[in-house]
């Protein structure tokens, strides 16, 4: 028997599929990040829980010789994530390749993504497209991670927690001040938010729950765009950056001045 790979709703039972809520019908092992919520989406839907399994980033080895005896014996076995599609952002990777590793075969029942579903409402998605997940937690890993993705062609997708989000954001507009981006919150909920813009001009407070950040590319790879800016003031990248987003010059400079002021730590000149 296969293994099936099913993805559930990030927000709107609705989005739930029939092929998805058939399978977790029959489903006689299934594999979740969190039982607790896996038994909620059963009993919203309607169907009676069969035996399930935590299977998260610290477990997933130790489940993997039950779920490839139950797969032996001919037993359909699920994995789901807590919401969207597993073994993407997800834990459940080492399970799927086990399984394949075994010589079992492995299905898809397609589904919602929140990394999907963030890049179609975005209008920034330009392949090659890469998905960084959730940031490191250190300011300098994450420092460190912006200088060497700001270098790459295409859009750039992390994942964050909203009351995380002011530092992903101010550490975007230290590292990549010409991109655009969107933030998207509680995709297909009732408080759904998507927001694109100017990155300079994203809002950064925190918000409730858990957000998507679609970074769209830059004009150029920096190493391009160096020799073209060589030995221009802030004044000269403002004209430039003015042109790009569409704002008036001055303002375009004082947020410029801002920027650079919080880089360096100083006080925001007067101007």
């Amino acid at each position: 028997m296969p293994l099936y790979v099913a993805a559930t709703p990030i927000g709107n039972l609705g989005d739930l599929s029939p092929r998805t809520r058939a399978a977790l019908a029959s489903a006689r092992l299934i594999l979740c990040e969190d039982t607790r919520e896996t038994r909620r989406l059963l009993s919203a839907v309607g169907v009676p829980a069969p035996r399930l399994r935590a299977c998260h980033a610290h477990n997933e080895d130790d489940a993997l010789p039950e779920v490839i005896e139950r797969l032996g014996a001919g037993e359909d076995v699920l994995l789901v994530s807590d919401a969207g599609t597993p073994a993407v952002s997800d834990p459940g990777a080492r399970i799927v390749d086990g399984v394949h590793a075994a010589g079992h075969p492995v299905r898809c029942l397609p589904g919602p993504s929140a990394i999907t579903a963030a890049l179609s409402v975005s209008g920034l998605a330009v392949p090659p497209i890469h998905l960084l997940g959730f940031p490191p937690r250190a300011d300098g890993d994450l420092d460190r991670l912006l200088t060497e993705a700001s270098r790459w062609p295409g859009t750039l997708v992390l994942l964050e927690r909203g009351s995380r989000l002011g530092r992903l954001i101010g550490a975007v507009q230290a590292r990549m001040p010409d991109r655009r981006a969107c933030i998207c919150r509680e995709l297909s909920k009732l408080h759904e938010e998507v927001r694109q813009g100017p990155v300079l001009a994203l809002d950064a407070a925190p918000v409730p729950g858990e957000v998507v950040l679609v970074i769209g590319p830059g004009a150029a790879a920096p190493e391009a765009a160096a020799p073209a800016l060589a030995g221009e003031g802030l004044k000269d990248l403002a004209a430039v950056l003015a042109a790009r987003w569409g704002l008036p010059r001055r303002e375009a400079y004082q947020r410029l001045l801002a920027l650079d002021a919080a880089v360096r730590g100083e006080e925001r000149p007067d101007g």
